[in-house]
């Protein structure tokens, strides 16, 4: 059942559906390459968790290794990063086959208009129409498993900060640190660049409307193992912090960026993406998640700032780098309460 909130929202919507269209950017006053905007933000999404494969994959035995990996990790822009997961969470939504029938019969029943206009001024709108459990659920579930894959390559640059300290080259006093720390912080602000994401990534961020199923096929986009199977080559890993069968809950303080991916999702259902390019751009910039991925920056550059030895360095990236990027992305979703035993599938669902 709806909440009051969303009731109240759907009776608007019925009695504005005529003042809806005359708000609804024109076709003619969006820019023509607007259907790119999507994709274009999802590639900084794509880069820093192709950099996550690199990094897994990647050994540190000299100090050159490390400053690599340093500059992969901090070379992802905070307001690149947040647009680009909150429009792969939309394109994630846009594989739910009842959300988008959800979004297309009231779409029906008010008016196409009215719905394009209801969720542009109201994220909350979407995941309040049919099939909201079932793309909260995909949502919730991919946040996760992306969060895990991150939180898992940072334990072993926790670890491995550990490790190398018996290495005289590590556990030496790392030379000009303030420059090194300069040369981070300009990594952030610059993004990564074009090339950061593999030629045979860029391909698969292409996907249009219900033409594929994450919930069956977990190695396709919105998938728990996405980014395992574009990049993960012979280290694919199940996510393991979990069961899949574990039912998830919006953690209330978090749930807009979920609330934004559905209703940008609602959009492309609609077909609507390319006429309304200022609501997609606004809601795509969540700034929660924007204020959540910039503080784990400032603690990476404090780290930093803070440390004297190499070593001391491999633990800021995996702390801060990584770890706390990655309990951004994973904070949307915490375990119901009244749920910590297994559940079957079909009971699966269900939105707070």
């Amino acid at each position: 059942m709806r909440s009051l909130a969303v009731w109240t929202t759907t009776a608007a919507v019925a009695l504005l559906s005529g003042v809806a269209s005359a708000q609804t950017p024109a076709p003619a006053s969006e820019p023509a390459a607007a259907g790119n905007e999507i994709q274009s933000a999802m590639s900084a999404y794509a880069a820093y968790q192709s950099d996550v494969s690199e990094l897994r994959s990647s050994s540190i035995r000299n100090a050159n290794e490390l400053e690599g990996a340093l500059d992969r990790v901090a070379r992802h822009n905070r307001d690149q990063l947040t647009r680009g997961w909150v429009a792969y969470g939309a394109s994630t939504a846009a594989q739910s086959p009842a959300f988008v029938q959800g979004v297309r019969d009231a779409a029906a029943y008010y008016g196409r208009d009215a719905v394009i206009w209801a969720v542009s001024v109201d994220p909350s709108y979407a995941r309040g129409l049919r099939g909201g459990p079932e793309v909260t659920r995909m949502l919730l579930e991919s946040a996760n498993a992306d969060s895990a894959r991150i939180v898992n390559v940072a334990e072993r640059y926790q670890e491995l900060a550990y490790s190398i300290q018996r290495q005289r080259w590590a556990n030496t006093v790392a030379p000009q640190q303030a420059a090194r720390v300069q040369r981070i912080r300009s990594l952030g602000v610059t993004g990564a660049p074009a090339t950061a994401v593999p030629s045979d990534v860029s391909p698969r961020l292409t996907m249009a409307t219900l033409s594929h199923s994450p919930s069956s096929d977990p190695t396709t986009l919105g998938g728990q193992r996405f980014w395992d199977a574009v990049r993960g080559g012979s280290q694919v890993v199940e996510v393991a912090s979990a069961p899949v069968t574990y039912q998830w809950r919006v953690n209330a303080t978090r749930g807009e960026a979920l609330d934004r991916m559905a209703a940008v999702a609602a959009l492309q259902a609609l077909d609507a993406v390319d006429t309304n390019q200022s609501a997609v751009t606004r809601l795509i910039s969540d700034p929660r998640s924007r204020d959540c991925f910039e503080m784990a920056q400032l603690q990476l550059y404090q780290c930093m700032s803070a440390a004297r030895f190499r070593y001391e360095n491999a633990f800021c990236l995996g702390q801060h780098g990584l770890r706390d990027i990655g309990t951004c992305i994973g904070a949307v979703a915490q375990p119901d309460a009244t749920a910590m035993s297994p559940i079957p599938t079909a009971a699966r669902g269900g939105r707070d």
